[in-house]
């Protein structure tokens, strides 16, 4: 599989990774805005939720990571010759501080790094939507 392929497939991952964010960011928003504004609930059921919300800030933080690679991968299924494209890019990220210069990565080390944080943004909603309805559970029960 070439280069520009791998990239082509990270884009599709990430593209597919928007929804798992977007519904974990808008799940927190939900169960906070139940928290703040809806019926008070047991302290057991609140601490539960506020993990299911919590969840939500580092779902922001890959959110961005993702769209992030989302671009570089974008650009490097485009380019004429991805290898010299990231190495390119490796360069300028360097010199921005955004990182040190070391060894080229290949691709597939590049695009299995972007797989693992739309693993981890997955975890996380399963996580929220787990606490969350353990805590409405908590809170029936309790109530």
């Amino acid at each position: 599989m070439s280069d520009a392929d791998q990239a082509r497939i990270a884009v599709a991952f990430a593209r597919a990774a928007r929804w798992i964010s977007a519904a974990g960011i808008v799940f927190a928003a939900v169960v906070l805005a139940g928290l703040l504004i809806g019926r008070p609930v047991h302290t057991i059921a609140a601490v539960i939720l506020s993990v299911a919300v919590a969840a939500g800030v580092p779902l922001v933080y890959l959110a961005l990571r993702i769209e992030f690679d989302r671009s570089i991968f974008e650009d490097a299924a485009e380019a004429g010759d991805p290898v010299a494209y990231y190495a390119a890019f490796d360069q300028s990220r360097a010199e921005l501080g955004l990182g040190g210069a070391g060894p080229a990565r290949p691709a597939t080390e590049r695009v299995k790094g972007l797989i693992g944080l739309v693993r981890r943004t997955a975890f996380l909603f399963a996580v929220q939507v787990i606490f969350a309805l353990l805590g409405y559970w908590v809170a029936r029960w309790l109530s």
